[in-house]
């Protein structure tokens, strides 16, 4: 009977800090979903992560617009590397996130399915807030950090 108890008792612990553990990286893993379709310019489905920002709003701080010229610039893209620089989390349970985001690219006549060719790195500020039991993001800022080649150990 004892190991019942026992085992009801490491259940719910473990139980617990899952959710405490999810809880806190919930914010994370949407900003980071939402980055990578800003990126991807997929500003309909972006659009549907925020509550306040529109299609047009996104478009405006675009990714690829923001590092050159564009998507024609872009050959291949592969998934971003983020870094999360700060994390403050307000009274009224809004979270912002300062962060990078390095962009992984082929540029056109670079072909490589191994490794990118090309990173840029996005400074991004993020708030978001809980709406209806969902975080939404709330507040957007991309912005042009750096650019170069993409070498081993660079990263």
């Amino acid at each position: 009977m004892k190991w019942l108890v026992t085992l009801g008792v490491l259940l719910g612990g473990g139980f617990l800090a899952y959710r405490s553990y999810d809880s806190s990286s919930a914010p994370v893993r949407k900003y980071e979903k939402f980055a990578e379709e800003i990126l991807r310019r997929h500003y309909d489905v972006a659009a549907g992560m925020c509550d306040g920002l529109s299609k047009e709003d996104l478009e405006q701080s675009g990714t690829m617009e923001q590092i050159g010229s564009g998507p024609g610039m872009f050959q291949t893209l592969f998934n971003s590397r983020f870094d999360i620089r700060a994390r403050e989390t307000a009274s009224d349970g809004k979270v912002t996130l300062t962060a990078v985001q390095t962009v992984l690219w082929n540029p056109p006549g670079v072909e490589s399915v191994m490794r990118p060719a090309m990173f840029a790195r996005m400074n991004q500020v993020v708030s978001l807030q809980k709406v209806g039991g969902e975080w939404k993001i709330v507040e957007f800022q991309n912005k042009f950090g750096s650019m170069d080649e993409f070498k081993a150990g660079s990263q």
